[in-house]
């Protein structure tokens, strides 16, 4: 039914899980984390609530493991699985003897991935295993592409996600270019997997955006596009602004895309050269004699 992870990332301390499963939008039912307490899953027949409850046990002081063990009491438990890491410590995870097969879990440190109703009984430690050099974000995604290279869930694919929290306890997320905060969900794809490694790029590319917006820096924009080549708020962005900016050459194929994938896109570039013409930019009448 469900395949998943959770990690703490042992560099920067952020908390994170991923889940890819078989029904419509499963990351509205399977995992939530908080900043500085940690990350969890409750998948198969575990009541929703359980993942708050695994949340609130860890920040009232109990570690992964201990939590996983109370919640394993909880009637209904034999047909559940679920798993949690915390701020320190190793993770822990409890697959029922009730959960349909193949079903297991695997832990390594601040790391567990679990899985039920899957295709073969290789899964999880595959997700286990898949590393890289990677950022967090991404190596969560890289274990979800990992668990489909074994055959996935039984039933095909259909839904997944992933979050991502900081380390420092009640931290919000800013949206700055350095928000360690990733919330990413695909909730109807034939391959969210593939989906949410795209979404993921996407969101490193707006990154660079923000960055660029803040720093006047050109190169955050070329860095938006060449993560997210055919993404049109990349393209709209680096195209109208390196035109203005006097890199033509460069912005002329750039914006001439994002209009190819968005045609509404040539209404904010006139109103973009119109209003740097106002303000003497010398390179807003070539922008202008595009559109």
């Amino acid at each position: 039914m469900t395949y998943s992870i959770v990690a703490r990332d042992e560099e920067t301390g952020c908390l994170g899980v991923a889940v890819q499963s078989g029904v419509l939008a499963i990351g509205t039912r399977v995992a939530d984390a908080r900043a500085g307490v940690g990350a969890v899953v409750a998948q198969a027949g575990s009541e929703l609530t359980w993942r708050t409850m695994l949340l609130d046990l860890m920040a009232s002081g109990m570690t992964a493991a201990q939590a996983v063990a109370a919640v394993a009491t909880l009637p209904g438990a034999e047909e559940s699985q679920f798993a949690a890491v915390g701020v320190d410590g190793d993770a822990a995870a409890y697959t029922g003897p009730g959960c349909i097969p193949e079903a297991g879990h695997a832990t390594q440190g601040p790391v567990s991935a679990q899985a039920n109703m899957m295709a073969a009984p290789t899964v999880w430690q595959a997700m286990l295993a898949a590393s890289s050099p990677a950022p967090f974000a991404e190596r969560l995604v890289a274990a979800l592409a990992a668990a489909e290279r074994e055959g996935g869930d039984v039933r095909g694919p259909q839904s997944a996600a992933l979050l991502v929290v900081g380390p420092t306890p009640g931290a919000q997320p800013t949206g700055y270019p350095d928000d360690p905060v990733v919330d990413l969900r695909v909730d109807d794809s034939r391959d969210p997997v593939g989906d949410l490694a795209r979404l993921l790029r996407t969101a490193r590319a707006h990154r660079h955006l923000i960055r660029a917006h803040m720093t006047d820096d050109p190169d955050e924009l070329r860095a938006a596009v060449a993560l997210a080549p055919d993404d049109p708020t990349a393209l709209r962005a680096a195209g109208i602004t390196l035109a203005l900016r006097g890199f033509t050459a460069e912005a002329r194929p750039l914006l001439a895309r994002a209009l190819d994938l968005e045609p509404r896109i040539a209404r904010w570039a006139r109103v973009s050269a119109e209003r740097a013409m106002a303000e003497g930019n010398p390179h807003a009448a070539t922008l202008l004699g595009w559109l």
